[in-house]
């Protein structure tokens, strides 16, 4: 990572283990609040904690970082690098972007110039991915006024499929009525759902996981040779390594040269808070 171009992701990028020091990124916390008591993602809430706090049914909630928390570190930051770059989780599914715009009206107008605040459309794996092409074109010596413009390629051509363990946790959240063309009467439907200009979007509903998790192989097959093999596939889930196994399993039948590209990453808190235990989704971004 270039030392005068620092990136910044919200918490609600899931990464393969070890990534996040590797490329060298700074991760803004989401609050979580279960029963009213406010928790950071990442740094004093682990998403085993919330897997536990779900099925106990106790009441866990989100919410951004408000926008003096985004000045604060934008402020720490800049005494570190000369510009910064911010990628945020779609700001059809929350507000991180609004908040981190807003940030930069509080801040000096010096400061406020040296930050762009990028809405990357996707969250979870695929927001990780971008984030992970921002550092690699910084690397390759992008320019900071270069670099919305060449991350829009990535993030315009990025895929993210996902399905849910059941509707429950969904219904909890809120969000049951998004669901409701898929689902009917009943909560045991396994929807598949991919993210289309950054919101959500549904593509078919299943009896089964193993139906679920083949429907999505078949896309991101159906990616991997539009994008002539020239991609990344990441998959994360939350308590679900056995459904992890079993996907990337199927990919490996469907398009085994495609294996080392396949990196595996736990969904974090915050996502899990939404979607429950048992979620596992799938990003593809082109290389």
């Amino acid at each position: 990572m270039g030392a005068d171009i620092g990136v910044v992701v919200d918490s609600t990028a899931d990464f393969p283990a070890g990534r996040i020091e590797k490329l060298g990124l700074h991760i803004v916390p989401i609050h979580i609040a279960i029963d009213d008591q406010d928790f950071l993602h990442g740094v004093n809430l682990t998403n085993e904690e919330v897997v536990a706090a779900m099925q106990e049914e106790r009441e866990v909630r989100t919410a951004p970082p408000i926008p003096s928390e985004y000045a604060d570190l934008f402020e720490a930051l800049l005494k570190q690098y000369e510009r910064l770059l911010c990628l945020h989780v779609s700001s059809e599914l929350s507000h991180c972007y609004t908040a981190a715009q807003r940030a930069l009206q509080i801040m000096f107008e010096d400061e406020a110039r040296r930050v762009r605040c990028v809405d990357t459309r996707t969250c979870t794996a695929g927001q990780a991915l971008v984030a992970q092409r921002a550092a690699e074109l910084i690397g390759n010596g992008a320019t900071f006024e270069q670099l919305p413009e060449d991350l829009a390629f990535f993030i315009d051509n990025s895929r993210l499929y996902f399905t849910v363990d059941n509707l429950y946790w969904l219904k909890r959240a809120g969000r049951l009525n998004f669901f409701s063309s898929l689902m009917g009467s009943m909560l045991d439907v396994k929807p598949v759902v991919g993210l289309k200009n950054g919101k959500l979007s549904p593509l078919s509903k299943h009896r089964g996981t193993a139906s679920a998790l083949a429907s999505m192989a078949d896309l991101v097959h159906e990616d991997y040779r539009l994008f002539h093999g020239d991609c990344d596939i990441w998959i994360a889930h939350a308590d679900a390594a056995d459904k992890a196994q079993t996907l990337t399993a199927l990919l490996e039948e469907r398009i085994p040269a495609a294996l080392a590209r396949i990196q595996l990453a736990e969904v974090g808190p915050t996502i899990t808070a939404h979607a429950g235990p048992g979620c596992i989704c799938v990003s593809v971004v082109p290389s």
